[in-house]
């Protein structure tokens, strides 16, 4: 399953191969060996301090991201969920994760989305909101400083 158009210049790929010192409006919040974290540009349903972890390496789907990764995936996704409770005080954590056109994939770099929850927040029922660049930084500072 290969929907990048022709041409295509990866954001993510674009952040990557400026780690491990990226600039700050990338909001970076987390650098590991073969995967980063980042407050992407939108937020959902007024739920701010989502973030994203994406593989170092070019891989456009689940279907491409190789298995020994997993684990890379899941230590950078419980880092940030301890960082949310810290920075936030949410109540929950959720993750979700999208695979071509029909998915709802919009950026052609495999990416897991990890939000921070509260209760009754209308998650899945709202808009998606642009941030502010000095808001995603802000966020970003929020999240890398409560790191563990």
């Amino acid at each position: 399953m290969k929907n990048a158009p022709p041409g295509y210049e990866c954001p993510f790929c674009g952040i990557a191969q400026t780690l491990p010192s990226p600039a700050s409006e990338s909001a970076v919040v987390l650098v590991d060996a073969n995967v980063f974290a980042l407050v992407p540009t939108h937020h959902y349903a007024g739920i701010k301090g989502n973030c994203l972890v994406v593989p170092r390496s070019h891989c456009e789907n689940v279907l491409d991201i190789p298995d020994n990764l997993g684990s890379d995936f899941f230590r950078a996704t419980r880092r940030l969920a301890h960082a949310m409770r810290n920075a936030f005080g949410c109540e929950g954590i959720s993750t979700r994760q999208h695979n071509g056109p029909a998915g709802n994939q919009d950026v052609w770099h495999y990416h897991l989305h990890v939000f921070p929850r509260y209760s009754n927040d209308g998650l899945y029922a709202g808009k998606k909101v642009p941030y502010t660049t000095e808001e995603r930084i802000e966020l970003a500072t929020s999240l890398h400083a409560a790191l563990r």
